[in-house]
């Protein structure tokens, strides 16, 4: 089969088109005809070599997955070749720790592809009970742009932020994949939502997810603005895949014992925290990495129902995977990119 191959860390110029062995199910496996795979910054970050320096070389990424069923291996009940499916984009590889819940906090827990292979293929192999049954209707790049971002929106927008109908929210960074996806999740559940964007361009996206405050960061103040629109008394939730650059605005925005859920750093790892600030105001911070197969299996639902859509910014060609990501890179992206094998 082919696939998009990195032999080293790097930019994408790492990308190599071709030919490899095409995996077969082992017990309890089936293998996916992959029909389009969404990337996700987090791709960028693994082919750079900045979150595991242990991978095993030639390596295949890509975490979400939108395909169907070509093999089943022993041990495997429920599913048919044929079926149309999505893979989730996350789960303990090791299956000592397949009890454990919730999911996300099982200690081999990690995002598809990171060192098991994942989807820049044309095939993939997965554990059977971490393959879902596609009921969404929807076209291929539409089904693959999803599974990462509401699985991660679900969990920090619903689970850790507690956001309820009523609730104002600040989501950061609203045009981005998991931006977008949070919007939508937190319109859904009945919350006001404010948002940030680095350029006029991408407004009307935000909006068209339900984004009722807009604004610039490059030429608003961010927090300023949040306290404006809740009569100076701050947010509910903010709910944040940026990290250091925008942290003390953030909490500038909280109200008092509001709730800060973090899941990226693309802004920076490191920030200053005044202590006097937190337990005076009673914030609560709470840390987000992805979320368990029941919550994408409820973000699935809405996506079905329509009550929250994909955006796919562009699509590429899997031979294209190098260009893909320097669109990525380039920042002018609206949603989600998606490789078509």
């Amino acid at each position: 089969m082919k696939a998009a191959v990195i032999h080293q860390f790097g930019g994408p110029e790492v990308f190599c088109y071709e030919e490899v062995p095409e995996p077969q199910p082992g017990s309890g496996e089936v293998v996916v005809k992959v029909a389009a795979c969404g990337i996700n910054r987090y791709d960028l970050y693994l082919r750079m070599g900045a979150v595991f320096k242990d991978l095993a070389f030639p390596h295949v990424l890509g975490a979400d997955v939108a395909g169907e069923v070509v093999a089943i291996g022993p041990q495997v009940s429920g599913f048919e070749e044929g079926d149309a499916v999505i893979i989730s984009p996350g789960y303990p590889v090791d299956p000592a720790d397949w009890s454990i819940r919730p999911m996300n906090r099982a200690p081999s827990f990690e995002v598809t592809g990171t060192h098991t292979w994942g989807g820049n293929a044309e095939y993939v192999r997965m554990p059977a009970r971490f393959v879902l049954k596609d009921e969404t209707h929807l076209p291929a790049p539409e089904v693959a742009a999803m599974p990462l971002v509401l699985m991660t929106a679900v969990h920090a927008v619903e689970t850790l932020g507690q956001v309820v109908e009523g609730a104002r929210v600040l989501v950061q960074a609203g045009a981005s994949g998991s931006g977008h996806a949070c919007i939508q999740v937190a319109r859904v559940l009945g919350a006001r939502v404010a948002t940030t964007v680095g350029s006029p361009d991408k407004v009307d996206l935000v909006r068209a997810a339900g984004a009722e405050l807009v604004i610039n960061h490059r030429t608003q103040d961010f927090a300023a603005e949040v306290l404006e629109w809740t009569d100076g008394v701050g947010v509910d939730v903010v709910v944040d895949c940026v990290g250091g650059s925008v942290f003390a605005g953030n909490l500038k925005a909280l109200r008092v014992g509001g709730i800060f859920v973090n899941f990226g750093l693309v802004g920076g790892i490191k920030a200053e925290l005044n202590f006097r600030e937190l337990f005076f105001r009673q914030l609560q911070l709470r840390g987000s990495f992805m979320g368990s197969t029941e919550e994408l299996k409820r973000g699935l639902h809405w996506l079905a129902e329509g009550a929250v859509k994909a955006h796919v910014d562009r699509t590429y060609p899997l031979r294209d995977a190098a260009e893909a990501h320097r669109y990525i890179e380039s920042r002018a992206v609206k949603g989600k990119v998606v490789l078509i094998p």
